[in-house]
């Protein structure tokens, strides 16, 4: 009688859930791939100048 009721229903909550940390990760990689390039291009800049 007390727990006839059904569970309440989360599936919306999850799937923010998981909408929001792919989004997060896919910025913290996109940010990973820039920070990487300028180090590349910077490392190359200062090559050039020990030459």
């Amino acid at each position: 009688m007390l727990f006839q009721d059904a569970p309440a229903d989360t599936t919306g909550y999850m799937i923010a859930g998981y909408i929001i940390t792919f989004t997060v990760m896919t910025i913290y990689v996109i940010s990973l791939v820039s920070r990487w390039r300028n180090l590349q291009r910077d490392l190359d800049t200062l090559e050039e100048l020990d030459k």
